[in-house]
C-alpha cells in the first residue's frame, strides 16, 4: 500500500507552486510520467482528488487546498529542523534566498553583500529584485525586504529599519518655479510622482506634527522606480517625495535641495518578511542583523514596533 512520504509532500507543494505537473517534474529533475503516477497513487491512498485537471490549466480542488495548508507547513518545518541541526554543529552553510525592492538591492549590493559572502563563505546567497508588493501566493524566498508588510498570519513582519522620505527638488527648478512655503503650495508646482508599493498610486505622506497625513498627487509624470524619479528630479522636472538614502549624495554636492527644512519628512518602516515557522532560519537571521547594522537603508527600527503576523 502507498504511504505518504516527505517526497510526496514536496512534490504536491511544487506542483501547486508552479501550476503544472510537467514544470514540477522538470524543476525537481523527475521523469514526467513518474510525477503523474505518484500523484495518482497519493490520491488513491487519500481517497480524494488533489488537483482538478483540464487542457487549459491545473487547479487545486478544495481537498487539495486543505492538504496543501498542512503539506507546506510540514515541508517548512522539516527544512527548519535540518537547518537548525546544521547550524548548531559548525559554520553556517546552505542556501539563503533573499528578495528585495530593486532599489534596496542596489544600495546594499556593495557593503552588505560583500561583507556577508566574505564572512559566511559556505552560505549560497541568491538575491532577487522585485518591484511589487509582497504576495503570499508567490512567496518563493526565505526572506523579503519591502516597504509594505504582508497581511497573512503565516508570515512574520519584522521591522528592519526606518527609511525616511522627504520632499526634494533641484536648485534649477526652484530658481525657476519658486520655493513652496507650505504643503498646500505643492499643487501649484510640477511634481515627479513616484508610486510606492505601500501606498495607492497618486498618494504621498507628510508629517503634520504628530499626525501622518495623505497628500493627493496629480502629475503628468509618474514613475514606479526611485532611481528614475531621482534622475528626473535632478533634471529639473519638478518636486519629488523620495527616500533620504537616495538623495544624500546629491544633497551634499548641491544638486538637490530638501524642502520645508525637513519638517514634513516621514519615517516609515522597512519590513523583513519571512514565513512563520517553529524554528528560525539561522542564515536569514545573520543577513537581517547585518543589513540592520549597516544602516544603509535607514536607522534601525525601534523595538517597540514589534513583530507582527499580518
Amino acid at each position: 500500500m502507498h504511504q505518504i512520504s516527505l517526497d510526496d509532500i514536496r512534490l504536491v507543494n511544487q506542483i501547486a507552486r508552479v501550476g503544472s505537473f510537467a514544470r514540477a517534474a522538470d524543476t525537481l529533475s523527475l521523469p514526467r510520467p513518474s510525477v503523474t503516477r505518484r500523484v495518482k497513487q497519493l490520491e488513491q491512498f487519500l481517497g480524494v482528488s488533489l488537483f482538478q485537471r483540464s487542457t487549459r490549466k491545473l487547479a487545486l480542488t478544495p481537498e487539495g487546498e486543505a492538504f496543501l495548508q498542512h503539506s507546506q507547513t510540514i515541508e517548512a518545518e522539516w527544512k527548519q529542523v535540518t537547518e537548525r541541526m546544521k547550524t548548531t554543529t559548525g559554520e553556517p552553510s546552505g542556501r539563503l534566498r533573499v528578495s528585495a525592492l530593486g532599489l534596496f538591492n542596489r544600495v546594499i549590493a556593495g557593503p552588505v553583500l560583500s561583507q556577508f559572502v566574505r564572512q559566511y563563505p559556505k552560505i549560497d546567497l541568491q538575491l532577487k529584485s522585485t518591484w511589487s508588493a509582497p504576495d503570499a501566493t508567490k512567496f518563493d524566498v526565505d526572506l523579503m525586504l519591502n516597504t509594505k508588510p504582508l497581511d497573512d498570519k503565516s508570515f512574520v513582519n519584522e521591522p528592519l529599519s526606518l527609511t525616511k522620505r522627504d520632499f526634494y527638488a533641484s536648485p534649477d527648478y526652484l530658481n525657476k518655479a519658486g520655493f513652496p512655503k507650505d504643503i498646500k503650495d505643492l499643487c501649484n508646482h510640477d511634481l515627479v510622482a513616484l508610486n510606492y508599493t505601500d501606498l495607492n498610486d497618486g498618494e504621498w505622506y507628510w508629517q503634520d506634527g504628530d499626525q501622518l497625513r495623505t497628500l493627493q498627487v496629480r502629475s503628468h509624470l509618474s514613475l514606479d522606480e526611485a532611481e528614475a524619479a531621482v534622475q528626473m528630479t535632478l533634471l529639473g522636472h519638478g518636486i519629488c517625495w523620495l527616500p533620504d538614502f537616495c538623495c544624500q549624495q546629491y544633497l551634499d554636492n548641491g544638486q538637490l535641495a530638501r524642502l520645508f527644512d525637513g519638517r514634513f519628512g516621514t519615517p516609515g518602516p522597512l519590513w523583513a518578511i519571512y514565513p512563520r515557522t517553529p524554528f528560525e532560519n539561522h542564515r536569514m537571521r545573520l543577513f537581517i542583523e547585518m543589513a540592520r547594522a549597516s544602516q544603509l537603508l535607514g536607522e534601525p527600527a525601534p523595538a517597540k514596533l514589534g513583530k507582527s503576523g499580518g
